[in-house]
């Protein structure tokens, strides 16, 4: 039985003239219907062409890419689908058109021109695929077809990045225009949906796509055995090895605008003269001649010269153009001077350019320790190690500052700001650019206090990028991939040189080192983010850029910083509870009032059989009353701090400040403080404390005068220690 084949023939061409000039967007400016500036001589696309070029928008974000900034519709081969498309991502854009407006399931939102780009290319897959199964007009699309499409764009299939099923969130974009045309069946001129038909009707769009609202940020943190190598790498290169890097980049790119591009006809004797005396130079002062980019290296090859050949690496430009006006020589021609510079290169060899005569600088591992900051350059490698220091910058920024990604790209030269002091004769630093996450195109106007790490890496990549006026600070490049170019040179032999301990393999973006940053600032405020960035310093610039500008980006980010810290702090008084039921007591001055509130606790929740509708409510309301009493929990190394009465804090008393709404923790002496317990967590603090001080005491060098202060310290600790153990019913004993 021979297989029957359809053959469907599908129209294809311009859109007919009827059909435009029906269209309620007929002649209509996309830009200037959709609010959206253009730039003097700027593209103004028309709706009746299939071709919306965006480039021209004078708002649009630095980070959205070239391919981005342009709708194009031509791919669609029905021209009755094609107008169906435009009709469609004109209503996004301009949603308060009166003919959007009155369709009364419409999206009121108003969709910015990246967002318009990822609809329209998924729009452009669902209608080509229609097409491809002899759909010729959208009313014979049935629920089937929707069906298929899904299954068929669920599994990616790619040669080169791999295979395998699609993320909920990318499915939900993918499925979106399949669902929303329906809610704009009446607007469309030439093809729509049959009255009625909604895909997936009774359905929500998520539920298709299989996504979920996790109720809370899902972005895991970067993994600690990954962040600290990293920010430490980063630190090291910006501010060691960045000015040196600097320096050298900017005097590779001098020299290579200063030559000349002339080229000898013939080896003159005046000519051979010349290389003679600049070789007998390299070999009298002992200098390696310089070594040619290995790109050239693989285009020699490829033209025949031999991989043995003692002159495959020297770079025979550079030495016809040091006392010639020539700036190379041409292969043909190396022959009648070869012999001299066989004999030269055997005397000295060769080597980089660049970095030859390179300052000493200490190992990252040992300070003690100086090597050169680099070994011996060619100018691809120059640019390679530039590269390596622009990454450094933008994974340090990102890591202790929280500036999202769409923030960090809109930074120019011009936002660091005028540093300002403050009292104690410190200073702030800010840094200036835009907001664009959430807001209109083009964004508004934001400034960021950051730590003067993050501010000298912004400088520092502005130079080496060479950023003039609103060009890029950083590269236009994702952090992911950053991370990974400077992963790979500190893991490297030029790293391991330094001393740099090697970053693990871990996935690294922008959002999982944001996600890193509130954490830590939730979990251990007072301890270290990575090498010497202090928690408590990225807290106060953090704190003070919110109250500099309550509703920008600094805000968001401690927003998520108390959410997690609200959360981390239920979780450790759900601990002490737990611990109180097992008979693991707390101890200090304040543990008192907190066996007292939990036997509070223990009173108000009745007893109930396991599996009773009653537990569900009973585990409520529990959760209720401890999340009443973490709410004046505070975390100090050695201690917490359960700040309910602030004329009880001895540290506000010490600090003549009754009034303060926060515990000092610079001042707080929890041995003392009526309102301060440990806990069996705090054991190592305190016995490493009592252990340390034992050292000097037991030390006869050390003065009797500060023996004599130490000692009641040292009891204090060995109390508290037996205190916690004593509590703990016997916590901490082998």
């Amino acid at each position: 039985m021979t297989a029957q084949h359809l053959v469907v023939t599908m129209p294809s061409g311009p859109i007919p003239a009827h059909w435009a000039a029906a269209s309620p967007f007929a002649g209509l400016d996309v830009c200037k219907a959709a609010g959206w500036e253009v730039l003097p001589g700027g593209p103004r696309p028309n709706f009746d062409e299939d071709f919306w070029d965006l480039s021209g928008l004078k708002d649009m974000p630095k980070s959205v890419r070239t391919n981005a900034r342009r709708l194009d519709f031509r791919p669609i081969t029905d021209p009755a689908f094609r107008l169906t498309a435009k009709e469609y991502m004109f209503a996004l854009a301009v949603p308060g058109h009166e003919r959007v407006l009155a369709q009364p399931d419409a999206i009121r939102s108003k969709f910015k021109p990246p967002s318009c780009f990822n609809i329209a290319v998924q729009l452009v897959r669902w209608l080509n695929f229609l097409t491809a199964q002899g759909i010729a007009d959208l009313v014979e699309v049935m629920q089937e077809h929707c069906d298929v499409y899904r299954d068929v764009r669920s599994q990616r299939q790619r040669k080169t990045r791999g295979s395998g099923p699609i993320t909920p969130g990318t499915m939900l974009t993918i499925l979106q225009p399949v669902r929303n045309l329906a809610f704009y069946r009446e607007l469309f001129t030439a093809a729509a949906y049959r009255p009625g038909f909604v895909p997936w009707k009774g359905h929500s769009i998520t539920d298709v796509a299989g996504w979920k609202n996790q109720g809370e940020n899902s972005v895991p943190p970067v993994a600690e055995e990954v962040f600290q190598p990293t920010v430490a790498a980063a630190l090291y290169v910006v501010e060691t090895l960045g000015p040196l890097v600097a320096d050298e980049f900017e005097f590779m790119l001098k020299r290579r605008e200063e030559a000349t591009s002339s080229t000898p006809r013939h080896v003159s004797p005046s000519l051979r003269r010349t290389l003679a005396q600049v070789l007998e130079t390299y070999v009298r002062q002992g200098k390696p001649l310089p070594e040619v980019d290995e790109r050239h290296v693989t285009k020699r090859m490829g033209a025949g010269w031999d991989a043995s050949d003692p002159l495959l690496r020297v770079h025979l430009n550079q030495l016809v153009n040091e006392r010639s006006n020539y700036s190379s020589m041409p292969d043909r021609m190396l022959d009648r001077v070869r012999p001299m510079f066989e004999e030269a290169v055997a005397k000295v060899g060769f080597a980089g350019t660049f970095g030859r005569d390179a300052v000493l600088v200490a190992r990252h591992d040992d300070k003690s320790a100086m090597v050169p900051w680099t070994l011996p350059l060619t100018g691809d490698r120059v640019r390679d190690l530039a590269f390596v220091v622009l990454a450094a910058c933008r994974v340090l920024v990102a890591s202790i500052s929280g500036m999202r990604a769409g923030e960090l790209d809109e930074l120019t030269v011009a936002s660091p700001q005028a540093p300002v002091t403050v009292s104690g004769d410190t200073q702030r630093f800010k840094l200036a650019a835009k907001l664009i996450k959430g807001r209109e195109l083009g964004g508004v106007r934001e400034e960021w206090v950051v730590l003067e790490p993050a501010y000298r890496a912004v400088q520092l990549a502005a130079r080496i990028n060479r950023a003039e006026g609103d060009g890029w600070v950083f590269p236009r490049s994702p952090t992911d991939f950053l991370h990974a170019r400077l992963r790979k040179w500190v893991n490297g032999p030029d790293g391991q040189r330094l001393g740099l301990a090697p970053i693990p393999a871990g996935p690294v973006n922008g959002r999982m080192l944001r996600r890193t940053l509130a954490l830590a600032l939730a979990y251990r405020p007072g301890g270290l983010l990575a090498a010497k960035i202090h928690l408590k310093h990225v807290s106060v610039v953090t704190t003070e850029g919110y109250a500099h500008r309550p509703g920008g980006s600094q805000g968001t980010l401690l927003a998520d910083v108390e959410q997690v810290q609200e959360e981390h702090h239920l979780e450790l008084t759900a601990q002490a509870f737990a611990d109180y039921r097992a008979g693991k007591l707390p101890a200090g001055p304040g543990a008192r009032d907190l066996i007292k509130a939990f036997e509070h606790i223990d009173d108000v929740l009745p007893e109930h059989d396991p599996g009773t509708a009653a537990v569900l409510d009973n585990e409520r309301r529990l959760e209720m009353m401890l999340r009443q009493q973490s709410a004046s929990l505070h975390l100090q190394t050695a201690n917490y701090c359960w700040f309910r009465d602030p004329s009880k804090a001895l540290c506000l008393k010490l600090a003549g400040t009754p009034n303060a709404t926060k515990p000092l923790a610079g001042m707080c002496d929890s041995a003392r403080c009526p309102q301060a317990t440990h806990h069996p967590c705090h054991l190592p603090v305190w016995q490493s404390k009592a252990a340390n001080s034992r050292v000097f005491l037991d030390n006869p060098r050390f003065p009797k005068a500060e023996k004599a202060r130490l000692r009641p310290e040292v009891e204090r600790a060995q109390q508290v220690v037996e205190e916690i153990i004593t509590a703990g019913t016997g916590y901490g004993q082998d």
